[in-house]
């Protein structure tokens, strides 16, 4: 399959977009996590050949511009909201993975009226989340440990774009596949090589930092609690490699009450977390099935 690579100017920011399919076929918005890029959807395009697939690189991540602000959920939704307006997608379905994800659940919250589906793929809902990590649920607090450590200021940059951070990175995708053999290792490969320079890696920790802030921050924290107490109307799945090692099963299926709707829950045994980098096939057909439900 081909695609198209377009700059589209949304939200303040051009942003690099790869497109796929029919022009005419329905479309779907992709957005992915960290340390991910666009391209992290590829293997799952590919099997979407019957739909019109947008996967644009978010806001800091190399092949999109990465202004000094804008780290922030409510930015960063804004983005979202701003790339189906400039893209002029009609009610596309949302997925979104990792980072993705999470700023897919909060979109759900602020725009459900902009998409025909959401589509969650391991992302617990950060509510959720958080809660778990205050209240130890599940070890989820001991699960994702670099958190603390992407708070720091600088360090991390340097690191993650030197060569030892690089393989780090590599691993981090490497070690955390569902099942010996799976992920995609060139596509990981494309992935870390993009992390050369501090600037590079720079905007994708401001998205923890930035989150880090908003729950700390009383007037944010406020803002996003108001975000939340506006359930989700668009019909909404949650894909859940059931291996992540990272967020935990037992805290994730309790997303649903959170979001303040059903939340159809589909497991795939012996994945991982990198869903669309282990078994593309699997998240292609949870895609598609959808739109015939």
């Amino acid at each position: 399959m081909t695609y198209d690579l377009q700059y589209v100017s949304a939200n303040g920011i051009k942003f690099r977009v790869a497109i796929s399919g029919p022009e005419n076929a329905p479309p779907i918005l992709c957005l992915h996590g960290f340390p991910e890029g666009g391209m992290s959807w590829r293997p799952v395009m590919s099997r979407l050949s019957d739909f019109r697939v947008y996967a644009p690189d978010l806001r800091g991540y190399p092949g999109t511009e990465r202004p000094r602000h804008g780290y922030d959920v409510f930015t960063l939704t804004d983005d979202v909201k701003s790339l189906i307006e400039a893209l002029e997608l009609s009610r596309p379905i949302l997925v979104g993975h990792d980072w993705g994800g999470a700023l897919a659940w909060i979109f759900g919250h602020r725009y459900s009226d902009l998409i025909s589906r959401l589509i969650v793929v391991n992302c617990t809902h950060p509510k959720t989340l958080v809660r778990a990590v205050l209240r130890f649920e599940d070890f989820q607090t001991l699960r994702i440990p670099w958190v603390p450590f992407l708070e720091l200021p600088v360090i991390p940059e340097l690191l993650f774009t030197s060569w030892v951070g690089r393989k780090l990175l590599k691993l981090s995708y490497t070690l955390r596949e569902g099942q010996k053999g799976t992920m995609d290792v060139a596509m990981v490969d494309e992935l870390v090589a993009r992390f050369q320079h501090p600037e590079d890696a720079w905007g994708p920790i401001q998205y923890y930092r930035e989150m880090v802030s908003t729950l700390i921050l009383p007037k944010k924290r406020a803002r996003l609690n108001t975000v939340y107490a506006t359930p989700i109307t668009a019909p909404t799945t949650l894909v859940w490699g059931e291996k992540d090692g990272a967020l935990s099963t037992k805290v994730a299926i309790k997303s649903g009450r959170d979001a303040g709707c059903d939340v159809e829950w589909r497991s795939l045994a012996g994945v991982g977390h990198f869903v669309s980098l282990e078994a593309p096939d699997k998240l292609a057909y949870e895609i598609s099935r959808v739109t015939t439900a």
